[in-house]
């Protein structure tokens, strides 16, 4: 009766000092879910109905699109959920990977190496904005180890979550399903692209 609870952000799905995975085919919509997913944290309204635990302050990080793009969505999705700029001043942090890049773990030649400057200023910026949820789209732009390297991938995964652990914050890692075998009609989470040890980080 004594331990605390688990502190839940967003629904059954983002947790404080856990890792999240979402896995999803390319073209699928995962940056429009996750978008509207952060706007639901940061005005605290169940825009997908999820429930939002805690109100809070959520950083999306797109390695892929530019920032003017990225503004674009969310205006769009701020007309289509009725929200206004006030709404989200000063909560919704938007960062493009063609600007910042967030690469935590490398390897060079045979080792494998933290980018240490990456992960400190990753943590200082979680903390100086006090971020709830940093989102990470995709998880395979913040490393550049191979995606076969079981290890390799467990330490790139296990960083993002000393990060979200060192901060007491969730983070949400966005992850690539591999083609589907023939006669194949959905994927599970065991479809992940390239090695397995990122559903293992997940809670």
């Amino acid at each position: 009766a004594e331990l605390p609870a688990r502190q839940w952000l967003y629904g059954a799905h983002r947790l404080r000092k856990f890792v999240s995975v979402t896995f999803a085919p390319g073209g699928m919509g995962k940056s429009s879910l996750l978008l509207a997913e952060a706007l639901a944290q940061a005005t605290g309204r169940p825009l997908l109905g999820e429930y939002v635990h805690e109100r809070g302050n959520v950083w999306l990080w797109n390695g892929e699109d530019p920032i003017d793009e990225l503004q674009r969505r969310v205006a769009a999705a701020c007309m289509a959920h009725r929200i206004s700029p006030q709404e989200i001043e000063g909560r919704l942090f938007l960062d493009s990977g063609r600007s910042t890049e967030m690469i935590i773990v490398r390897k060079v030649r045979d080792e494998l190496l933290v980018a240490e400057p990456v992960v400190g200023a990753v943590i200082n910026e979680i903390v100086n904005n006090d971020i709830d949820t940093l989102i990470v789209d995709p998880f395979v732009l913040s490393h550049s180890v191979p995606e076969n390297d079981n290890g390799a991938i467990d330490r790139a995964a296990r960083q993002w979550a000393r990060i979200d652990n060192t901060c007491g914050r969730a983070v949400e890692l966005v992850h690539h399903v591999r083609k589907v075998s023939q006669g194949q009609n959905e994927h599970t989470v065991e479809d992940g692209r390239g090695s397995a040890a990122i559903l293992a980080s997940a809670c």
